[in-house]
């Protein structure tokens, strides 16, 4: 019985950028989907009426071409498409405007953020510093640079730069919105709320904010509340994928697997190319048990966003269905590369290694994740059930195996059946059978029907005072 635990995407959104200058040229030859940098301040509009503002350097998402004219994501209204520029190309530009003026301290920052939209933070870290060095009382260069900070996971720095741009404009919708970004990374998700509370307070009309409150409310377990949230998103823009993606995602919270496919399959026909869409709709198949065209989807992710870590986590959770160990193995690499501290990522490359038969590996990474986060309840099952049933003696360890699956049957209030049914397995290696009959009739209760016969797998084993060995790893999905 296999779990894993899929990665969860806040919805980072796309940074605001410094204002001031213009081009006089861009590249018209865009398509829905494309990311592009603003080339001019502009005033956005529906026919004639002014709706709203883009500024120079904001890095949007194109969602519909009518003629000359563009809609971006996150923005109201439309704009001349010769006002957006190809991401690289846009790099090109402001490298030269920098080579042209070493103190050029709003092509700084606007370069600093197309770094950041590559990932690319140490690059990103440097530009904004560098942009901060000439002009110190920009709040919004604070503000980015605290997302980068967020990005490279120095949260105490991140939140230090956002309060300070904060401080430089208390009605910045932005810095307040990237402070929820920060709380949302540390798992604060009620300081999350308010902060984008007083961004949607100060700019109702922005999609992305109520889009990450929404999925802060999800992770508070607030269905009812995400749900309005991703709503009033798409009222304010019927087009927003990401949207769908965070209904997708709420839907599978609440096991509804159908609906959970419809929005992530609307979010991708609306942006083919969007990573995030083609992540969840690939995370939705898995869980319908259509593991190659969750790996097709998942592979076009990582095609399209090739630093996405978790497309590489999931296609990864994916392989090891598939028993194909070695791509899973080299997924969870790429994903460590990406993200070294990840405590997923340990613990689902020691899934990967316990079912190649790596049991030492296995062992080494379970261990590093609990080290990493002791109280992931996830981590803490993986490594349970990996001591309480590898096939090679020298690795388990019943009583440390309880130990670990009580606590996280602990932390997660006795609620999930998959924790209670490791703790069965651990009691049954550590000889306490009576024990591990008990949970394990718990957790049957507690489980879909579909998981009934594992259940009564190992009742018939207790009954015989026979422990569980298994081959594959457990971690969970969170």
């Amino acid at each position: 019985m296999t779990r894993y635990r899929s990665v969860r995407f806040p919805f980072a959104a796309l940074l605001v950028s410094c204002v001031v200058l213009s081009l006089t040229c861009g590249l018209s030859a865009q398509e829905v989907g494309d990311r592009v940098v603003v080339t001019a301040n502009f005033e956005t509009k529906i026919k004639k009426k002014v709706v709203g503002k883009v500024f120079e350097g904001e890095i949007h998402t194109i969602i519909s071409i009518n003629g000359k004219w563009s809609a971006l994501e996150d923005a109201e209204g439309w704009l001349p498409t010769q006002y957006v520029m190809n991401v690289d190309m846009a790099k090109k530009h402001y490298d030269k405007r920098i080579k042209d003026n070493p103190q050029d301290a709003d092509a700084m920052a606007h370069r600093g953020l197309i770094h950041y939209e590559n990932e690319e933070f140490a690059k990103a870290f440097t530009d904004l510093n560098s942009s901060l060095r000439v002009n110190q009382k920009n709040p919004v260069t604070w503000s980015n640079r605290g997302m980068v900070l967020n990005a490279q996971q120095k949260y105490v720095l991140a939140l230090k730069d956002l309060s300070y741009a904060v401080k430089l404009n208390p009605d910045f919708p932005h810095a307040h919105f990237n402070l929820g970004r920060v709380y949302y990374a540390v798992n604060d998700f009620a300081k999350s709320v308010e902060s984008y509370d007083k961004a949607i307070s100060l700019n109702p009309k922005v999609p992305r904010y109520f889009i990450n409150r929404g999925s802060a409310k999800l992770a508070l377990g607030d269905f009812e509340g995400s749900e309005r949230d991703y709503q009033r998103a798409l009222r304010i823009n019927k087009r927003n994928a990401d949207a769908h993606v965070g209904l997708s995602n709420l839907a599978l919270a609440q096991d509804d697997l159908e609906s959970a496919f419809e929005e992530a399959d609307r979010a991708v026909e609306l942006q083919p190319k969007n990573a995030m869409a083609l992540n969840a709709r690939g995370w939705v198949l898995y869980k319908q048990e259509k593991v190659d065209e969750a790996i097709f989807d998942l592979s076009r992710a990582i095609r399209y966003a090739p630093k996405l870590s978790l497309a590489y986590n999931n296609r990864g959770v994916c392989y090891v269905n598939k028993e194909r160990f070695k791509k899973a193995t080299a997924d969870y690499n790429q994903l460590l590369k990406l993200t070294p501290e990840s405590p997923i990522g340990f613990a689902n490359r020691g899934v990967a290694w316990m079912g190649a038969g790596e049991f030492k590996k296995a062992s080494d990474d379970f261990s590093k994740a609990v080290k990493l986060a002791p109280k992931m309840t996830d981590g803490l099952n993986s490594l349970a059930w990996f001591l309480a049933t590898c096939p090679e003696g020298e690795f388990r360890d019943g009583e440390t195996a309880v130990t670990h699956a009580e606590q996280a049957c602990e932390l997660s209030d006795w609620k999930d059946w998959s924790y209670i049914a490791t703790l069965a397995v651990a009691h049954a290696e550590a000889g306490q059978f009576e024990k591990a009959t008990e949970f394990a009739k718990k957790g049957k209760e507690l489980a879909p029907e579909s998981k009934h016969s594992e259940f009564d797998q190992w009742l018939a084993l207790f009954e015989e005072e026979k422990p569980y060995r298994s081959k594959t790893g457990k971690s969970a999905e969170g």
